[in-house]
């Protein structure tokens, strides 16, 4: 097995409280500083919206934003707007949502969220809200589609030639009124740049851990998908790579973002040399980062990485030693076979039923 490099990195596999407190442990010296919302989102709520999807985005920053299960908006903020503050807008629930302040700049945010409501009420909202979304675009501020808030965003022509992502419910109705948008389902979220969309429920919480893991850093991230999901869930979205592999204390920052795209990238075919692209560094300068770091190369950890994802899968889902094989990664079963046991000293089959039941 390679060695896990100089003691400036580790990788955090353990659960519960203590993972929680390692990682609020590194932003202690920021505490008694100024406070820089290192991600900030202004939020519109249109008529009948998803109280989860509201729920879920602001959880996720108030678990980022803050040590332990504080609330304090220290790394994060986020707010609700309408036309006045304390204007009111009703879920799809019934229940009441009050504004905490009246549109602001929209210069001011990191990114401008859109909670869409049922389709029925797409054209109830008030003037003012449709005006600021359109005042945030002409800013070149960055805009969320969240659940139907792409039809917001789509109708309002700030879509088109974009890729977006919807709830499968809606996606044959989304087709038949934007043709001119490339709109995908069966994904968490679509990030095109200044025009992110998710297609709502709990898929948020992807979305709000993508955007806090670019703003914030892994480690905030990695402290969203602990407080917010439930142990031993076998999907394949990033939420669930994040708890099967743990988490991975860097410095660099090229590196930080280099094993953040392995984790997002787990599940399909990526090399070091477009890994290295995407940091904006040589392949060459890449190798020597990884190794300084964690004493191998960008391919071995990339093998270690699917290695720990299909450990995990054996232990925690019913797929076969085959499936788990193609879904990590591997191009056929006996290679994988092979690495797995030379990596953990027993064949997948062994582990698997020697491995304890999950709780």
């Amino acid at each position: 097995m390679a060695k896990t490099g100089s003691s400036k990195s580790s990788n955090i596999g353990n659960s519960g409280r203590e993972l929680v407190d390692l990682i609020d442990d590194e932003i202690d010296s920021r505490l008694h500083k100024a406070v820089v919302h290192e991600l900030n989102i202004g939020i519109v709520l249109w008529p009948e919206f998803p109280l989860l999807s509201l729920a879920g985005l602001i959880d996720a920053l108030r678990h980022a934003a803050d040590r332990a299960d504080n609330s304090r908006k220290l790394r994060c903020s986020w707010t609700i707007m309408g036309p006045t503050r304390g204007s009111a807008v009703v879920a799809s629930s019934g229940v009441e949502i009050r504004a905490d302040a009246p549109f602001l700049d929209p210069r001011q945010f990191h990114y401008i969220a859109v909670i869409g409501g049922l389709l029925r009420s797409t054209g109830r909202a008030r003037p003012e809200a449709r005006a600021f979304v359109k005042q945030a675009a002409a800013a070149g501020v960055a805009l969320l589609g969240i659940c139907t808030g792409t039809f917001v965003l789509a109708s309002a022509g700030l879509l088109d030639g974009r890729r977006v992502c919807l709830h499968p419910y809606h996606m044959q109705e989304f087709k038949r009124m934007f043709p001119q948008v490339h709109s995908i389902t069966n994904v968490d979220y679509v990030d095109d740049g200044d025009r992110l969309s998710c297609a709502g429920g709990i898929s948020v919480i992807s979305l709000a851990a993508h955007l806090v893991a670019q703003r914030c850093g892994q480690d905030r991230a990695t402290k969203v998908v602990h407080q917010m999901t439930v142990p031993n869930r076998t999907d394949t979205s990033q939420m669930a790579v994040s708890q099967a592999i743990g988490y991975t204390r860097v410095a660099d920052p090229r590196v930080r973002r280099a094993v953040f795209l392995i984790e997002q990238g787990l599940l399909r075919a990526m090399s070091p040399e477009w890994i290295a692209k995407q940091v904006g560094i040589s392949g060459r300068q890449l190798a020597r980062l990884f190794q300084a770091e964690f004493g191998q190369s960008p391919a071995a950890y990339l093998r270690q990485a699917r290695l720990r994802y299909a450990k995990w899968l054996l232990q925690n889902s019913q797929e076969t030693v085959t499936e788990v094989a193609l879904r990590t990664g591997f191009c056929d079963c006996s290679h994988f076979v092979r690495q797995f046991h030379q990596e953990f000293g027993l064949a997948p089959g062994q582990f698997r039923a020697r491995a304890p039941a999950p709780a």
